[in-house]
């Protein structure tokens, strides 16, 4: 039984489909892990614009995971499509 006051993680999925982010805004906790599953026919990337994180290449039907450790409010886009942009905003890992 975890201690109290321990948080419990949570995996949240980004998919991305039809050239686009869904949700392009996610809340999350620090700890939660996000997973970004690109369900296109081709590549994209998951890139902060404020250098958090870089998921690189995600091939058509593959994933990637990040677990924020630190709270903010974190915008990125696709490298290859700067178009597609999302947010993710990041709070206290407690629940």
């Amino acid at each position: 039984m975890a201690a109290e006051g321990d948080a419990k993680r949570a995996k949240r999925t980004i998919t991305i489909e039809g050239t686009g982010f869904n949700p392009d805004t996610l809340e999350v906790r620090t700890g939660d892990t996000i997973v970004w599953m690109n369900n296109d026919p081709f590549p994209h990337t998951a890139t902060s614009t404020t250098q958090v994180f870089d998921s690189h290449e995600i091939a058509a039907g593959q994933s990637w995971s990040f677990t924020p450790t630190k709270t903010g409010t974190f915008p990125y886009v696709c490298a290859y499509h700067p178009t597609m942009k999302g947010v993710i905003r990041v709070s206290e890992g407690k629940r």
